[in-house]
């Protein structure tokens, strides 16, 4: 009868360490940096976003500022964006992932699905 008071009480444990965890998380991922490119020919964009997916910088190749690329840059520059911005949500659920320890919350496995799409 109490041979699961030890598994209980780790799993306890574990939730209650995950909202300064979470903190410790939050910290991380703004901190680093993913870079995204996309290329035409030597016309070349790149985008540079945090872990959380926020645009820090963006780098646009001096062949793609003269008026007539304008709509290239305008693609060259969403390209980059979602490539970026891909990569960050996939390290942001990968993160979470091994800040749960494979402690099965309920949710948490759809909700990680939906973040990484």
């Amino acid at each position: 009868m109490f041979k699961n008071l030890g598994n209980i009480a780790g799993l306890m444990k574990t939730i209650g360490q995950l909202p300064e965890r979470m903190r410790k998380l939050k910290a991380e991922m703004e901190a680093r940096r993913i870079n995204g490119q996309a290329c035409e020919g030597d016309h070349r964009v790149s985008v540079v976003v945090n872990g959380l997916g926020l645009v820090q910088t963006v780098d646009i190749s001096d062949s793609l500022l003269h008026p007539e690329h304008k709509t290239l840059a305008q693609r060259l520059t969403l390209d980059a964006m979602n490539e970026a911005i891909a990569q960050a949500k996939a390290l942001h659920v990968q993160a979470i992932r091994e800040l749960s320890h494979g402690v099965e919350l309920p949710g948490l496995n759809s909700i990680l699905e939906e973040m990484a799409k």
